[in-house]
């Protein structure tokens, strides 16, 4: 009998090597578990032991790339903002007048929390332990996920980022008399809300919502309307 487990094992191939993965990589898979629990069952879900379990490692091997849970989500967070920035980029042409821009910014930001809906409940729609809601010192306006997360050090820099374009457009187009105001901040967190509320509504609701591109189209040029001058050629209606 052992003579024959012995020719078996002589005869077994050796099981491979499992490849050590780069730091980036573990890092992107630490990132995507997090981001797949928390869309599976919300905050309760996001736990070390979790996110270890389902990438595969040891508890304690996530704090060689994380510091804590909240640094993790921030992380989370700052994924979404990127991808804000780059639709933002594709879809926001420097051949279209001023309006259309902040148009196609508006459309661009609804477009992609409808794609990250996910990453969008973490980033504006969950208290996430950690998510301190303040001003950054180069921002007037309160804007959540654009103070610091988590580690006070730690501060979103692609959330600030992304609001920065809101705001510099809103701006240009105050100063140079597109749309009516004189608090450029203020217009900016209006416009903000607006776009909040409309990817709240649809991604928590979608089924209540007959025509989503007719609401997502008719509600940004209500808001338009509502900001641009009596006789701007800009204005449409529906």
């Amino acid at each position: 009998m052992s003579s024959k487990l012995e020719k078996s094992q002589k005869g077994a191939k050796p099981a491979p090597r499992r490849r050590r993965l780069a730091p980036e990589e573990r890092r992107a898979q630490i990132i995507e578990a997090a981001r797949a629990l928390f869309g599976e069952g919300g905050l309760a879900l996001v736990t070390m032991r979790n996110i270890a379990a389902r990438v595969g490692i040891t508890q304690a091997a996530i704090y060689q790339h994380f510091q804590d849970k909240e640094a993790i989500l921030f992380a989370v967070a700052e994924g979404f903002f990127s991808h804000l920035i780059d639709a933002k980029q594709r879809n926001v042409r420097a051949d279209l007048d001023p309006i259309d821009q902040l148009r196609a910014s508006m459309r661009s930001y609804v477009a992609n929390g409808l794609a990250h809906p996910d990453e969008y409940r973490l980033v504006f729609m969950t208290d996430a332990p950690g998510l301190r809601r303040q001003a950054p010192a180069n921002l007037t306006g309160m804007t959540p996920c654009l103070g610091s997360f988590g580690d006070p050090e730690i501060q979103p820099s692609k959330g600030k980022t992304a609001y920065g374009h809101l705001q510099e457009m809103v701006r240009s187009l105050v100063a140079g008399g597109h749309i009516r105001g004189d608090d450029p901040e203020l217009i900016a967190e209006c416009i903000w809300a607006a776009g909040h509320g409309l990817v709240s509504l649809l991604i928590t609701h979608v089924d209540f919502i007959w025509a989503p591109e007719k609401l997502i189209d008719t509600q940004i040029d209500m808001l338009l309307n509502g900001l641009l001058p009596e006789k701007s050629p800009a204005r449409k209606s529906r």
